[in-house]
Order: structure tokens, then sequence, then C-alpha cells
């Protein structure tokens, strides 16, 4: 490999490491707002869940009312209708009729009083609960917000990198290319990498003495004699 390609590889392995870090990073922040998006919808059904209970009660309430209002209203007619009859068959009927509105009208009032006591706890839980469940929802929000605001830049980023790649590409002879695209999960991206103090910087192994004052001397390429990285003392 001459200087020439080994600067055309060196730049297509710095873009493909970007990429890396670019697609990793989308990667996480993809996860990170699934998570999000999920505590978001949590806590909007946990608002929704408390508002809606509050609505049933209250519809409950409103029933209990019209049932003993309208018990009242027949008891009322019935205890008229007692002091007109005459016969007694009509009046024990109406006695009868008297007093299971009253026990309807007894246990509706008692429903209606632990359901009220019912609708004031809740009440009281919403105003607690809600407010902050508020305030999370809008953090949240926000968070998921920034999040997608850097996955949007990123991916931006992304296709600029890729188009930058393919422009690199072209430059690379075809059989160094292909060694270079054979090697890159290999060799974790670090296809080409620097001697630093003495050392392949890949695997960290000392280059022999004879092979460096080569690479020293010449200024050449070469095939690190441990791991296989094409490995360069400056370019």
């Amino acid at each position: 490999m001459n200087r020439e390609d080994a600067k055309l590889v060196l730049k297509l392995q710095e873009v493909d490491l970007q990429i890396k870090r670019f697609e990793t990073r989308v990667k996480r922040i993809r996860e990170e707002l699934k998570k999000l998006r999920e505590e978001l919808e949590a806590l909007l059904k946990e608002k929704e869940d408390l508002l809606r209970k509050k609505e049933e009660l209250e519809r409950l309430r409103k029933e209990l009312r019209q049932e003993i209002e309208e018990a009242e209203e027949q008891l009322r007619r019935t205890e008229e209708r007692l002091m007109q009859v005459t016969r007694d068959t009509e009046y024990k009927a109406l006695l009868r009729e008297k007093a299971k509105l009253e026990d309807k009208i007894l246990k509706k009032s008692y429903e209606l009083e632990e359901l009220e006591k019912e609708l004031e706890r809740l009440t009281k839980k919403i105003e607690e609960l809600v407010p902050k469940i508020e305030r999370k929802i809008k953090d949240l929000e926000e968070e998921i917000e920034e999040l997608e605001l850097e996955e949007r830049s990123l991916l931006e980023r992304l296709k600029e990198a890729e188009k930058e790649r393919e422009e690199v590409k072209r430059g690379v002879p075809e059989e160094l290319l292909r060694f270079y695209e054979e090697g890159k999960e290999h060799f974790e991206g670090l296809v080409l990498v620097p001697v630093e103090e003495e050392a392949c910087s890949g695997c960290g192994i000392k280059i022999p003495s004879l092979l460096l004052s080569k690479m020293i001397k010449e200024e050449s390429i070469e095939h690190c004699p441990t791991c296989g990285r094409f490995i360069y003392y400056k370019l």
C-alpha cells in the first residue's frame, strides 16, 4: 500500500467510525425515546383514569339523587292517597307501598352518602396528584422533544457521512478496499492504525525493530506481524 492509498483508507476508516458513532447514538436515542414514550403514555393514562373515575362517580351521584327525588315524589303521592282511601284493603296496600318507598329512600340515601365520601376522597387525590403528574408529563415531553431534535440532526449528519463515504471509497483501489471491508468487522473498525511507542496501537504488541526501522526509514505501510492490521509510522 502506498502512502496516498493509505491516506484514503485512513479517511475512509475515520468516516466509517464516525458513521458507527452516529448509528450507535441514534440507536440509543431511539431506545431512550421508546422508554420515555412508554412513561409518558402511562402518566397520561393515570391522569385520564383518575378524571374518568371522577366523572363516573359524578354520573352515579346524579343518578342516585334522581332516584331519591323520584322515590320521594312517589312517597308524597302515596301519602296523599292514604288520606283519601276508605277501603281497608287499598289502605293496607298503600301502607306496604309507603314502607317500600321509605326503605328505598333510606338505602339510596346511604349509597349516596358513601358515594359522596368516595368522591370527596378522589377529588382530594386528584388535586394532589394531577399537578405532579402534569409536571412529569411536561418534563417528559420536553425531554422527548430534545431527543427527537438530536435524532433528526444525527440522521442528517449520518446521511452526509454516508455520502462522503461513497466519495472516498471510489478513490480506494478495489483489492485494498476488499481487504479493508473484510477486516473492518474483525478489527472493530481499526484496519489501519499508527505505531505508538514502538507498538501497534491496534493490538498493543511491540513491532520488531527491523520492521520498525524500515517503516521509519522508508515511511512504508506494513502489516502488523501479530494482528495483521495495516500499520504506519507517520502519514
